[in-house]
């Protein structure tokens, strides 16, 4: 008894025959057009309240698409894409998708899709000046009439005058008030500004964060690539006298900037969903050299407890221990936790080094007014 065989193909020949985001727009809801568009996660039971996915050309000419808020695993090639959507294995998404791109048995293959450009540099990028004029513009709206909106935004997170001012905090009030070279954040609406610093406190790259996004927008804005590499990783200025034996280690710069208003030592890990082998270097060869305790303060969530135990792991991995610290309630990030109890960072201080953290609290309300 004769069997047909299966399909054999190379990976390349389904690969340069399939539009990756063509098959992203057949398996998820889209916003946006050309270098903006974004889908919401493939993956069953992932329901992202914004479109998270972002694809992206590789050196190798290789179409990626990645989600920002899910766990590391979402992510991957268009054969991952029906791997996860259609509950696949790997033979099988191969056998759809040479199917979906016309492969037949005994036939010449289809021509291929013109290679897509690289959209990822194959390097580091350094960052473009134009990065630093934008912070610096940005400060300054801060606190002209123009960023009333964003001082008032910034207030009900808990941020005083001198943490804002020490870390350049600023206000974008959107392009039409404020012009701009091409690559930085778009200006869509009223934003604030988050620089991310380096130990010296010298601004390296710039997150932008819409005050109210829309529903088929990010939250998050940055620069793009041709503009500067995401050091992924964020150094902040703490308010007052800062503890010199803990370092907090969190999912962004705003929930490291509530660790600051605090006065302690804190990092924004930036594209938190994968740390990776370089951050874990920096972080323990810190806590080496300064002789601090890393505590990393999760979002309450799947994703943050994936977060943190990959952290861990990486460190551990380097003989550095990561205490984890995650709100008490489900949801919750660093920030949100802050604003329902000042005394938040009596359980993220060690108990080895605990000291009286009432005369230091989180100021919900400024003492210097931001008008």
């Amino acid at each position: 008894m004769s069997t047909n065989p299966r399909p054999r193909w190379t990976i390349g020949d389904i690969l340069d025959r399939t539009d990756l985001a063509a098959l992203l727009d057949e398996h998820a809801a889209a916003t946006g057009t050309g270098h903006r568009r974004r889908w919401h996660c493939p993956v069953p039971d992932h329901h992202d309240s914004h479109a998270s996915v972002t694809m992206h050309t590789d050196a190798r000419g290789h179409e990626r698409w990645r989600c920002w808020s899910g766990d590391d695993t979402h992510r991957g090639d268009a054969i991952d894409l029906i791997m996860v959507s259609h509950r696949l294995d790997r033979p099988a998404a191969i056998e759809h998708l040479a199917a979906r791109a016309g492969l037949r048995l005994d036939e010449p293959l289809p021509p291929p899709r013109r290679r897509p450009t690289p959209t990822t540099p194959t390097g580091p990028v350094p960052l473009d000046p134009a990065v630093v004029t934008y912070v610096g513009a940005c400060e300054k709206i801060l606190w002209s009439r123009a960023g009333q909106p964003v001082r008032d935004w910034l207030a009900s997170r808990g941020f005083t005058e001198e943490l804002i001012r020490a870390n350049h905090i600023g206000a974008d009030p959107g392009r039409t008030r404020l012009g701009r070279a091409k690559g930085l954040p778009s200006g869509r609406s009223v934003a604030a500004t988050f620089p991310a610093l380096d130990p010296d406190g010298n601004v390296t790259y710039v997150q932008t964060r819409y005050l109210q996004p829309r529903p088929d927008g990010p939250k998050y804005e940055n620069p793009a690539a041709m503009l500067g590499s995401n050091p992924r990783i964020a150094w902040t200025v703490p308010a007052g006298a800062e503890r010199s034996d803990l370092l907090v280690v969190c999912e962004g710069i705003p929930d490291a900037l509530t660790a600051a208003q605090q006065g302690l030592g804190s990092v924004a890990i930036l594209g938190a969903q994968a740390p990776d082998t370089n951050l874990a270097g920096i972080l323990a060869q810190h806590a080496a050299a300064h002789g601090v305790d890393l505590v990393a303060v999760i979002d309450a969530d799947p994703a943050g407890r994936t977060w943190g135990t990959r952290l861990g792991d990486l460190l551990n991995a380097r003989d550095t221990s990561l205490g984890v610290v995650e709100p008490p309630v489900e949801g919750l990030d660093l920030n949100d936790w802050a604003a329902r109890n000042p005394e938040w960072a009596t359980a993220v201080v060690p108990d080895s080094r605990r000291i009286d953290l009432a005369r230091s609290s989180l100021h919900l309300e400024p003492e210097v007014s931001l008008t």
